[in-house]
């Protein structure tokens, strides 16, 4: 049984050079350039990769396909450059290979790293067959086929520099070409224009998005959020309490859910309440969609200090303190906290 591991790549020698060392469980490494004007090919050539061109044209799935294509192994494992393997996550995938491994399609943690990381379940690991196809110009993904498995594993993204900017660009342009968008196109096209504070834009596509029969119901839950967010900051609790009611007739809440409802009676100074709410998303052990840790962890141990101390339980409001101080010591809240609990 074979693996091949593939990346399209475009200016990217130093991420290159950091990762292809720790890609010892692959047979086969191909790389594909989309034009890169440093020193990337030598790199990929010097560890032993398969090297490919392929002209750029704002669609991240044609590119992907075109390296799968040039693939030969049984499984295909997809990467980015600046992504991360842990040696735990290089020994699992040795150890799998040997395993003779029978599912289709294979599941691992995507870790987003950052100063609050989050993770998602994303497609890793694929059968290469006809099926083993990308779709999405942008946001690319390939659908699930066959027996769906998932490795106990994670692969961590560290990116250099945020690509809203560029995602922004790259569906203007898809527009004024007159592309066709698909409903999840739509929804990460608003994602990206939230990202990029165009909220007035982003809005009213998240309704319509909200709507639609073909939308998935956890991308319906994460562009509910969007909204009620949206709502909480224009002062609108009412339009944010309704936004996230719908989220959970279609999904139990997950912490972010459960800080955005504690939010609307926190701002409304119902203290018990908004407590609860906080607890809910301290204790929330949700693994679909987005698993963000500032809402499981961070957040409703800050928010729980304030609301515990105003509902007068004084030594509660300093334990979860203490508690968002392990998460993030130096944070500004937390500095600030600092003061105001030794006094």
């Amino acid at each position: 049984m074979k693996l091949s591991v593939t990346l399209i790549v475009r200016n990217e020698q130093a991420n290159l050079a950091r990762l292809l060392p720790q890609l010892g469980f692959a047979d086969e490494i191909v790389v594909v350039d989309t034009g890169s004007e440093d020193e990337t090919e030598s790199v990929a050539l010097s560890h032993g990769a398969k090297l490919f061109r392929f002209a750029w044209k704002d669609d991240f799935s044609a590119a992907r396909n075109y390296a799968l294509k040039k693939a030969s192994g049984d499984y295909v494992m997809w990467l980015d450059a600046d992504d991360f393997l842990p040696p735990k996550t290089q020994k699992l995938l040795m150890g799998w290979k040997k395993s003779n491994p029978t599912a289709d399609f294979y599941y691992a943690r995507y870790r987003m790293d950052g100063s609050f990381p989050f993770w998602f379940w994303r497609e890793r690991v694929v059968r290469n067959c006809k099926q083993c196809r990308f779709r999405g110009f942008i946001h690319e993904a390939i659908v699930p086929f066959g027996q769906v498995a998932y490795l106990d594993c994670e692969v961590v993204h560290r990116p250099a520099c945020s690509h809203q900017r560029r995602n922004l660009l790259i569906y203007r342009n898809a527009a004024a070409k007159g592309k066709r968008l698909s409903a999840r196109d739509k929804y990460y096209f608003a994602r990206t224009l939230v990202d990029n504070g165009l909220f007035d834009e982003a809005v009213p596509l998240l309704k319509k998005f909200v709507c639609s029969c073909r939308a998935g119901a956890y991308d319906k839950r994460e562009a509910y959020k969007l909204l009620a967010a949206h709502a909480l900051s224009e002062g609108d609790s009412r339009a944010a309490l309704s936004f996230l009611a719908r989220s959970v007739r279609l999904l139990p809440p997950d912490g972010e859910v459960c800080c955005l409802f504690g939010a609307v009676y926190f701002g409304a100074g119902n203290w018990q309440f908004a407590s609860e709410w906080y607890r809910l998303a301290y204790s929330s052990r949700s693994q679909g969609g987005f698993v963000n840790e500032y809402y499981n962890g961070f957040l409703p141990c800050v928010q729980l200090s304030v609301c515990l101390y105003r509902l007068g339980r004084k030594e509660e409001a300093r334990e979860f303190h203490l508690a968002a101080k392990s998460v993030a010591p130096t944070h500004p809240t937390v500095l600030a906290n600092d003061v105001f609990f030794a006094d």
